[in-house]
């Protein structure tokens, strides 16, 4: 943690602490059962967000990754039992997900965990400085998604 103190700007500080609750997550979540990486965990969220079902294209699009990339992420789902993937009725071409009973159970233990792990994040703050950092946290990713002149 040393090796932040002496940087001039905040982004490694922040990568770092992204790194840390990833970490803490993953921990608390594959002593819950689930031994899911992050970009799993998005998918069986973005899936629980959507009612449990979705598309294959959906998906992928969601997640902004290429359709292999998705294809792997759900296969390795399916091997531990959190979703089933189908050939939809109307379009032979699409591929339907559905959470599993146990990929429904697992937005639950995410929800405990990911508030058990807030509150230890929080640990030290007043609310008004927690409310002022998500401020602060909300003005950086307006301007990381705001393209700056000349670029696409």
């Amino acid at each position: 943690m040393d090796t932040y103190r002496s940087s001039e700007h905040f982004a490694p500080l922040l990568g770092y602490c992204d790194h840390q609750v990833q970490k803490v997550l993953h921990r608390d979540l594959k002593s819950a059962g689930y031994d899911v990486s992050p970009m799993q965990c998005r998918t069986l969220t973005f899936l629980h967000c959507q009612g449990g079902q979705t598309t294959q294209k959906a998906l992928e699009q969601h997640l902004l990754v290429k359709p292999s990339t998705v294809n792997g992420i759900v296969s390795r789902l399916e091997g531990k039992g959190l979703l089933t993937r189908s050939q939809s009725a109307d379009d032979a071409r699409c591929r339907v997900l559905r959470l599993t009973p146990l990929g429904q159970g697992f937005h639950q233990d995410l929800a405990r965990i990911a508030r058990q792990v807030s509150c230890q994040m929080e640990q030290g703050f007043t609310p008004e400085e927690i409310a002022t950092l998500t401020g602060y946290l909300k003005r950086i990713a307006r301007n990381l998604n705001t393209p700056k002149e000349g670029t696409l």
